[in-house]
């Protein structure tokens, strides 16, 4: 079970202080791995804070080369230089905003998993593919367009737009059925299996439901994550949820 904490653009080094600080006294369980994606210019000091507590820490973005004369943007060799092990690539924020293309994540992803990173590749539909039944297709050919040759590291991340910050998510059946299509889609084209997170308006009142859906992996938060009580609230969920499951002791 994985966690993914995608902090955007927020918190200041106060604030991420006072998030670390709170959970020197959390005991930790080894069935969830979380891992918390800050802004760029608070990578290290947060990585020094979080010391041995086992979180790990990510990159929200990174460039598609490892080296060269790229002002203002980040290698994927400088993240796992101070101590990352994941990015996030294909956020539909970078997509909207940057007007990043399917072929620009693909070159990401690979050049990520060049420099030994675990990348995960969001997907997403807006409001009007799901509205006319488009929502599978429009799904399959993101994949199709950013899957990267070597699949070992990947994870891919279900979060459909207009789902994102609004408070509103799809049905439980909508989940499931589009994290199965994800998954038999990539299966289709590498013949190996991949672990699908959902994201998109993830909250402590939600998360039980959402990870009780059939294939459903992980999740990727975003606003509920820029508060400790709500993430040690999810997190505290996918640990209850696992031993429910597999009938284990935190």
């Amino acid at each position: 079970m994985f966690i993914a904490a995608n902090w955007k653009m927020n918190l200041s080094k106060k604030s991420i202080s006072y998030f670390i600080e709170s959970l020197q006294s959390v005991e930790f369980s080894k069935t969830v791995n979380a891992c918390i994606f800050p802004p760029s210019t608070y990578i290290d000091f947060l990585l020094n804070s979080i010391g041995k507590l086992p979180i790990s820490v990510g990159g929200q973005n990174c460039h598609y080369e490892l080296s060269g004369a790229f002002t203002g943007e980040i290698s994927p060799l400088f993240l796992k230089d101070i101590g990352c092990t994941y990015v996030i690539l294909g956020h539909s924020e970078r997509r909207c905003f940057n007007n990043e293309t399917n072929e620009d994540i693909k070159l990401k992803i690979q050049s990520a998993i060049k420099a030994d990173l675990n990348p995960i590749l969001c997907v997403g539909e807006k409001l009007i593919d799901r509205e006319q039944g488009n929502a599978n297709k429009f799904i399959k050919n993101q994949i199709i367009g950013c899957l990267p040759e070597n699949l070992d590291k990947t994870f891919i991340a279900y979060e459909p737009i207009w789902s994102i910050g609004t408070g509103k998510i799809p049905n439980y059946s909508q989940i499931s059925e589009m994290h199965k299509h994800i998954k038999e889609i990539v299966f289709d084209i590498t013949r190996k299996n991949i672990k699908v997170l959902y994201g998109g308006s993830v909250n402590k009142k939600n998360i039980s439901n959402i990870l009780k859906i059939k294939d459903v992996d992980g999740v990727l938060v975003g606003g509920a994550s820029l508060n400790v009580k709500d993430f040690l609230a999810i997190y505290s969920a996918a640990v209850k949820h696992l031993c429910e499951n597999n009938n284990i002791e935190n």
